[in-house]
């Protein structure tokens, strides 16, 4: 799973629009952040293993970025964060945080028994990464139905759509590349380094396509 992640961003752009998009797009995406830079740093580890289908890495250990407990604090954390630093309401806030929980949600649907119920607890996943036909399906079919929710928001009130067409054919271009055969990560650091780049730019790009909230603005 990686683009379907952007779909709860999305979806909750249209649900609740007073949160910038970059901040949901990034907090759709925190936890595999965390993971990135624990990555870095060996605290949290990872093999390949190339007769896996689909994804072939096997997450070892990552209890402080997917395990449960931690995915609940990660998103507890961003929902109490941003009610000051981006001035939210409580409820725009605790949508930020149901954002950032949904990719342990979904995670739970797509990986492999590698998600802890609790430090050293028994592992959780259902592991649609094991038919990846299934797994791109859902990953598009979640992107497109929360992507026509955001697109139908904006013209609502009156944005055009063509911003909106644009991110989405760049998320759907990305699924589609990293569908594609490719060598494996050469190393934890190269792995974690990549992640990080790539999670700032897309909630780079994602900053002009959307105008940030400011105080007093209504939206609806």
């Amino acid at each position: 799973m990686f683009v379907g992640h952007y779909a709860a961003a999305l979806a909750a752009k249209a649900a609740e629009p007073r949160t910038p998009l970059w901040t949901y797009v990034l907090g759709a995406q925190l936890l595999d952040v965390g993971y990135s830079a624990l990555v870095v740093f060996g605290i949290e580890k990872f093999r390949v293993d190339e007769s896996l289908p689909g994804n072939p890495l096997e997450l070892l250990h990552m209890p402080y970025s997917h395990g449960l407990p931690a995915a609940l604090v990660w998103s507890l954390v961003a929902a109490l964060l941003c009610k000051p630093l981006l001035k939210l309401t409580w409820r725009a806030s605790a949508v930020v945080g149901l954002v950032v929980f949904s990719h342990w949600v979904l995670d739970w649907i797509v990986h492999r028994p590698d998600l802890e119920l609790w430090y050293r607890g028994p592992k959780v996943g259902l592991g649609l990464w094991n038919f990846p036909a299934a797994e791109m399906a859902l990953e598009l079919s979640l992107l497109a139905v929360a992507g026509g929710a955001w697109i139908a928001w904006r013209k609502s009130v009156g944005r055009q759509a063509w911003p909106a067409v644009l991110f989405l054919a760049l998320l759907g271009g990305m699924a589609t590349l990293f569908a594609l055969p490719a060598p494996p990560p050469e190393s934890p650091l190269v792995l974690g380094i990549t992640g990080l780049v790539l999670f700032g730019v897309i909630a780079l790009i994602a900053w002009p396509v959307d105008r940030a909230y400011r105080p007093g603005r209504t939206f609806r």
